[in-house]
């Protein structure tokens, strides 16, 4: 069996990539991604010390994302999430703790430096940087820094930590300058917060609710059953929803 080292994992990421019909310059959208994968998805609070969750069961992938991280670590994980359901060899579960590049476990490690490699492909992070600041003697900006993470959608940690794998910051250095104020200097540069924020735009990603759906229209089960099968995902069918026509 191949031992996975870190040109190998980007090599995976790539293919990956390439499989997903997505170029090495541009970001990626991981719900898309999701969806397309047929990965049922999950957002819910957990406890802080997970990032999120596994499951491989047959052709069956499930994850868990903690919806109490910002949108940005989120993001982080479902790359992380991606390496365990489709690259990692003989996986069942696990629950992760994603970002924290362990090498003491080395699966783990594996699922962080992949998620950095399919998240900020080398191609897109150096063709998004000016020129001036590859050069020879130059440095990377932290408006260079803010539009990157925003870019690619994630973290300043993650961002940082590609650089200096890329070779082109020394992270330590950085870190004293950059992981402090980071949504206010997001903000500062005329950029939304909302990467930076605690919280998830979904509860699920999959075809659950249309499979439910077409169930009861079908009279396989009852409006109760129905109800309760949405409700479990935290969906109510009950919520009534104020809609201005001229908004839709």
């Amino acid at each position: 069996m191949v031992k996975f080292n870190d040109t190998i994992l980007e090599v995976r990421a790539t293919k990956f990539r390439d499989r997903l019909g997505v170029s090495n310059a541009d970001p990626i959208d991981l719900y898309k991604v999701l969806m397309e994968l047929d990965v049922v998805t999950n957002f819910r609070l957990m406890s802080r010390e997970f990032s999120g969750m596994a499951l491989k069961t047959g052709e069956n992938r499930f994850i868990l994302i903690n919806s109490d991280q910002t949108r940005a670590r989120q993001h982080f994980t479902i790359g992380h999430e991606l390496y365990h359901l489709f690259v990692q060899p003989n996986f069942d579960f696990t629950l992760c703790k994603a970002g924290r590049f362990d090498k003491k476990d080395r699966e783990e490690y594996n699922a962080d430096v992949f998620s950095s490699f399919l998240l900020m492909p080398e191609a897109g992070v150096l063709s998004s940087i000016p020129e001036e600041e590859l050069a020879h003697g130059g440095c990377i900006s932290l408006p260079t820094i803010v539009r990157l993470e925003q870019h690619f959608g994630v973290s300043r940690r993650a961002l940082l930590i590609r650089l200096d794998k890329l070779g082109l910051i020394d992270f330590q250095q950085y870190a004293v300058n950059y992981l402090t104020n980071i949504k206010r200097s997001a903000n500062e540069l005329g950029y939304s917060t909302r990467l930076y924020e605690k919280g998830s735009d979904f509860k699920i990603i999959s075809n659950y609710g249309t499979i439910c759906k077409k169930l009861f229209e079908k009279e396989k089960i009852s409006e109760s059953h129905y109800f309760n099968l949405m409700h479990d995902i935290g969906i109510n069918i009950d919520e009534k929803f104020e809609e201005n026509a001229d908004d839709c």
